[in-house]
């Protein structure tokens, strides 16, 4: 009970209230329960939630594109396995070593070669997509050949015995040369600047692009071999020779394929004669001594030249010189002083100035 102070300064005292008794353990649980509820129930909203936007999340792809596989793709696989299998692979020592480690018995039968040892091939290991054995088998089917034969399992693969050797394939072609000491396959062989740059790395490519635009004749087909010189030119071995000069003119004057610079190898080996001849000349020191050819595959190596061919021209009239008029020099001041015309070197005087010297002069002084 409250006591105002007035009363209290009297005497009258204030009853004490009774201290609040403590709440049993019990009683304690129970509050704290309550108490967790009611907190529980003021963090709960009775408002319906607001939708949620679902934001769909495109997954990144890879930077690297894969090229679709194309019919084009198919032939070139096929003009690929060809290349494998020519004649001139039978015969050249490297290439032909290659197919005998290679060779496995199917059936009862001979020189047949595993797909897996195909696409180990440079002709084949090029290629862009990576080619498979599947791809192979489609391009062995969809673009048949009459030089190829596969296996009754379509995993081997061999050179149709029926079809090698050809008539016109001595047994020793790469010793046989002719009149003028030019090689049986050099009369046959090509040089190539295609349009595209690095089509020469991928030999089953220039190959078939060769043959599908380049309005081959009959007898230069099949392409037997290519090889790369440089990523922009490479020497093509055909079939039939190219050493005849009217069937050649006429195949030439055609341009085909597009934007190639094509010529025979003999021209080829004549004009890198030439050129180097003429560094020679003009800066000795610049040359570098000439390489052992003996260590190149046969394909690489010069083609031998006729002894009526002239391997170096006679350059002298396009790298003469002009000669220049040598410049007078006169002291200032003296310009029309003869003693000074007089002490100049009479030798450079031309033609033209000794007409001027005897022609009359129009301008005297008075």
């Amino acid at each position: 009970m409250f006591v105002p102070r007035a009363l209290r300064l009297k005497g009258v005292q204030e009853k004490q209230r009774p201290k609040p008794s403590e709440p049993s353990l019990a009683e304690k649980s129970a509050l704290s329960k309550d108490a967790d509820l009611v907190d529980a129930m003021e963090g709960i909203s009775t408002n319906s939630p607001e939708p949620q936007v679902v934001r769909k999340v495109t997954p990144r792809g890879s930077n690297i594109t894969v090229r679709p596989i194309t019919p084009e793709y198919i032939a070139q696989l096929a003009a690929g396995i060809e290349l494998i299998f020519s004649d001139y692979a039978h015969q050249e020592e490297a290439r032909s070593k290659w197919l005998q480690d290679r060779y496995r018995t199917v059936d009862g039968q001979e020189t047949f070669v595993h797909l897996t040892a195909i696409l180990e091939n440079p002709n084949i290991s090029t290629m862009k997509p990576e080619p498979t054995q599947i791809l192979l088998q489609r391009a062995l089917r969809e673009c048949p050949s009459t030089l190829l034969e596969l296996s009754s399992n379509s995993y081997y693969v061999r050179r149709n015995p029926y079809t090698y050797p050809p008539k016109f394939l001595p047994s020793n072609s790469f010793e046989e040369v002719n009149d003028d000491g030019l090689s049986f396959w050099d009369q046959r062989t090509i040089y190539v600047e295609p349009h595209v740059r690095n089509i020469c790395q991928t030999p089953a490519k220039l190959a078939h692009w060769l043959k599908t635009r380049g309005q081959l004749k009959l007898k230069w087909l099949p392409i037997q071999a290519t090889h790369m010189l440089y990523n922009s030119c490479a020497f093509i071995v055909l079939s039939g020779s190219v050493e005849n000069e009217d069937v050649w003119s006429k195949w030439r004057e055609a341009e085909k394929p597009n934007n190639w610079k094509i010529m025979t190898k003999v021209e080829h080996t004549k004009r890198t004669a030439e050129y180097i001849a003429l560094l020679e000349k003009q800066n000795p020191k610049c040359v570098s001594k000439p390489k052992d050819k003996t260590k190149l595959p046969a394909i690489a190596r010069p083609a031998a030249l006729a002894q009526n061919v002239e391997v170096a021209p006679d350059y002298t009239e396009v790298n003469a010189k002009p000669k220049t008029k040598r410049k007078r020099n006169r002291r200032k001041g003296q310009k029309g002083d003869p003693a000074n015309d007089q002490l100049e070197d009479d030798g450079h005087n031309t033609a033209a100035d000794v007409v001027e010297e005897d022609e009359p002069n129009s301008k005297r002084r008075g």
